[in-house]
């Protein structure tokens, strides 16, 4: 049962990258695409690694862009393979046409590998310490549909779940301390489709904690800006750990 809170044993970064297979040839899109928050999370690689290394935590990034497969989603979510950007809905060519089996075939080369093998960390880490601290790394873009996202950090839990409930309390109190804006399950929920989600629902609550961090790619694009909030992580995630 987890008591008190550890501090992160597992670190996943799913949108960590840009890049397409050569053999996909950019799926049909302008080159351009791949430099936006479309196609990946700017800053979450290298914030993922700062936290990973920091406390000794196993790491996995993903190596292509969310636009070849969302490692972020459920297999069965309709946007694991998207069919068109959001939001604006322009068609991804390479992915529009893809029949059943063709898109079984695309998760089964990009989406089940990465899965797996954080699958069978977090579940070794359970065996081994009879509880798992799993925190899954992202960036949002600052400005969306007119709207201006201006919160650093987001964090994103089941608040049904009472060590997560916890965990998300002192993160916002030690983060906050520091000087830097935070919201609780914004730009999006825990609840929605997600990798911590989906772990959640097929572990036991007194072994699995799950924490997604959303960074306002504001601050993350330039290094010096991600090394910053990560440091801040570092520190609110030990200052958690120590009540």
């Amino acid at each position: 049962m987890i008591g008190v809170i550890p501090v992160p044993d597992v670190v996943s970064v799913e949108h960590a990258s840009p890049d397409v297979p050569a053999r996909l040839a950019d799926l049909g899109l302008p080159a351009r695409w791949f430099g936006t928050h479309h196609a990946w999370d700017p800053g979450a690689a290298l914030v993922g690694a700062r936290i990973a290394r920091a406390f000794g935590a196993l790491l996995h990034r993903g190596r292509w862009s969310r636009l070849v497969a969302d490692l972020n989603r459920s297999a069965d979510h309709p946007r694991a393979v998207p069919a068109t950007l959001e939001p604006g809905g322009r068609r991804i060519p390479a992915n529009a046409g893809l029949d059943e089996s063709e898109r079984a075939a695309r998760l089964a080369r990009y989406w089940v590998p990465y899965r797996a093998a954080v699958e069978h960390d977090l579940d070794r880490v359970i065996l081994d310490a009879g509880r798992v601290l799993h925190v899954s790394v992202h960036s949002f873009v600052e400005r969306l549909g007119g709207k201006e996202r201006t919160n650093d950090f987001g964090l994103l839990y089941d608040p049904a779940h009472p060590a997560e409930r916890r965990l998300a309390g002192r993160l916002d109190r030690h983060l906050t301390r520091q000087g830097f804006r935070v919201r609780r399950n914004f730009p999006y929920t825990g609840r929605e489709d997600g990798f911590c989600m989906r772990m959640r629902a097929e572990r036991d609550w007194g072994q699995y904690l799950g924490m997604e961090i959303e960074l306002n790619q504001r601050s993350v694009r330039r290094p010096e800006g991600a090394e910053r909030l990560a440091e801040a992580l570092v520190e609110a995630f030990r200052a958690a750990a120590d009540g």
